[in-house]
């Protein structure tokens, strides 16, 4: 883990991504030693009950991980 802290030290990294069905625990550990935010994306490997019946499909939750991107890189 000290080796992925240096890197985004050295790098400048703003915002930590984790995936939204994983443990943000070592995700959030990076950012903090860092004064980094994090961010989630998901792997759309199955959409939620939630996703469904809000009428998500694969293109909306791509479009989600999009948005997120770009947060993260302004």
């Amino acid at each position: 883990m000290a080796e992925i802290i240096d890197f985004a030290k050295a790098h400048d990294v703003g915002v930590i991504f984790f995936e939204e069905l994983v443990s943000p625990k070592v995700a959030e550990t990076v950012a903090k030693a860092i004064g980094a935010q994090t961010a989630v994306l998901s792997p759309i490997e199955g959409l939620s009950d939630e996703q469904r019946l809000a009428g998500d499909d694969y293109f909306a939750v791509m479009r989600q991980n999009l948005t997120a991107l770009k947060a993260a890189l302004q």
